[in-house]
């Protein structure tokens, strides 16, 4: 792309400043429940803490006018669906930054716009308009003489890394590289952040025999040494930022900073949800805080500030998928902390509250974890997308990808010959329900509906769930039922 030759000389104009102070700790202030209490409510909670960054998910008027005059920074979101009409034309963006940032300003401290959510990874057919829609946002505000003061990014999941582990050889998927050459080229130019979501949660459950939960909650631990660089790791989040620094350092981009957008730990879900506990999302949280407030930075950027942003505020009891996705809050909707990390101005060592009953039911019937034993020197291996574990992961080491002999050099994840035929019914039903996984071409009357057999349906279900989740060893075991080939099934799958 040619977009950016301007923009150097327009951000020249104005002193670039960095998006909030060194090492800030915020929430995401997410809206998804029908209990909520109001934005005035919420304000005035936020105020009793020490927290002073909000990022929300919209541009709603009432939240941002109760920030008003407070001192609370705010980013604000455009939805995916908003992206098109940003990227469309310069006037468009500039009338929807006039309407929802500018006209709040500077009452309101709104300092970012993050465009989307994990847009790469939902949304892929958006990636040719992101850089564009990013562009034209910026260009509009500096027309209006606010890019000084308000970034733009767009949060994005560690699913765009086809490679995390060991950190050193963290890199891009291929699909996405011409993408991100275009995307960090703007973050280098207008000095914004990238934004990454990161969730150490997700690389716990999805192999809970191989990873400690120690190194996922930045506890004592033995920790992992990456070989290539001598660097030691002491928890799962060093390493996931590190595994994108690499992936950045490997197009040309070593003077980029990460936001992380989103990071949090459930305190509650449903009995097949390993680690979903008060105890743990109190102990990371605490942890996190921590970490990131004394500006320690990574082993690859040592002493960094980081920008981090606590998923959630409130726990929303309208979010789909999981039941774990509604325990995610510091707050309960009575705006009681769900455990104390410290934010209130109280003890962070004081008991924790008993974990709250799951709401609702799970959409399929839980399976177990394998009881196999933990293998002897077993080294983590952090996911690449904020996902729904496989249901659980072996002991034993994973298989790793067939050499692949098609064409693309594609795998694919199906139903195992032989596997028991209840578990693999588990495994399906898992995928199409709390995977999250779009089932609806493998019903009666859809275009593989046949072959009507159990084994044609779990690889279609399986083999969407392994691509939709980055196509990693452990996005393809599903209890035992799945494994990875190299030959196309019958379908069309992804």
């Amino acid at each position: 792309m040619k977009l950016f030759h301007f923009i150097s000389f327009l951000s020249c104009l104005a002193a670039c400043i960095p998006l909030s102070g060194a090492g800030t700790i915020g929430v995401n202030y997410g809206v998804l429940g029908n209990n909520l209490p109001t934005p005035a409510a919420t304000t005035k909670l936020i105020l009793s803490t020490t927290i002073r960054n909000v990022k929300l998910y919209n541009t709603d008027p009432a939240t941002l006018q109760s920030f008003a005059n407070t001192g609370i920074k705010v980013i604000v979101s455009a939805g995916n669906d908003n992206i098109p009409l940003l990227a469309s034309s310069l006037a468009s963006s500039q009338s929807w930054v006039q309407t929802n940032v500018a006209a709040y300003m500077p009452a309101t401290q709104i300092i970012a716009i993050a465009l989307g959510n994990e847009v790469l990874m939902t949304n892929p057919e958006l990636a040719g308009q992101l850089v564009t829609a990013l562009v034209n946002v910026h260009t509009s505000l500096v027309n209006l003489k606010l890019d000084a003061t308000v970034k733009v990014s767009s949060p994005q999941s560690l699913g765009v890394l086809s490679k995390s582990y060991p950190p050193s050889q963290g890199v891009f998927k291929e699909n996405f590289t011409s993408t991100f050459k275009d995307l960090l080229s703007f973050h280098q130019q207008t000095m914004s952040p990238l934004m990454v979501n990161a969730y150490p949660y997700f690389a716990y459950t999805a192999t809970p025999n191989n990873v400690s939960v120690n190194y996922a909650l930045f506890q004592t631990n033995a920790g992992v040494t990456d070989l290539n660089t001598g660097l030691h790791y002491g928890n799962i989040l060093d390493a996931q930022l590190d595994a994108v620094y690499s992936a950045m350092a490997s197009l040309g981009y070593t003077d980029v900073n990460l936001l992380v957008s989103e990071t949090g730990w459930p305190s509650g879900g449903g009995p097949d949800e390993i680690g979903a506990s008060v105890p743990f999302a109190q102990l990371y949280n605490e942890n996190l805080i921590q970490h990131i407030t004394l500006n320690t930075g990574t082993p690859l950027r040592p002493n960094a500030s980081i920008d981090t942003y606590i998923f959630a505020l409130y726990n929303e009891n309208l979010k789909p998928g999981a039941v774990s996705e509604r325990f995610y809050g510091l707050f309960n909707v009575d705006q009681s902390p769900v455990y104390n990390v410290g934010l209130t101005g109280g003890s962070t060592r004081n008991p924790p509250p008993a974990a709250p009953s799951p709401v609702g039911g799970v959409a399929s019937p839980p399976l177990q974890t394998p009881s196999m034993p933990l293998p002897p020197n077993s080294q983590p291996l952090p996911p690449l997308a904020s996902a729904p574990p496989p249901l659980s992961v072996p002991s034993s080491p994973a298989p790793p990808a067939a050499p692949s002999t098609s064409p693309q050099g594609k795998t694919w994840c199906v139903a195992k010959a032989g596997a028991p035929e209840q578990d693999m019914l588990n495994a399906l039903n898992y995928a199409c329900g709390v995977g999250t996984t779009d089932c609806s071409a493998i019903q009666p009357g859809a275009m593989c509906y046949f072959p009507n057999t159990l084994v044609a349906h779990a690889s279609f279900a399986f083999n969407e769930y392994y691509h939709k989740f980055g196509a990693n060893y452990y996005n393809c075991y599903f209890n035992g039922t799945a494994i990875i080939s190299n030959s196309d099934p019958r379908c069309t799958f992804a």
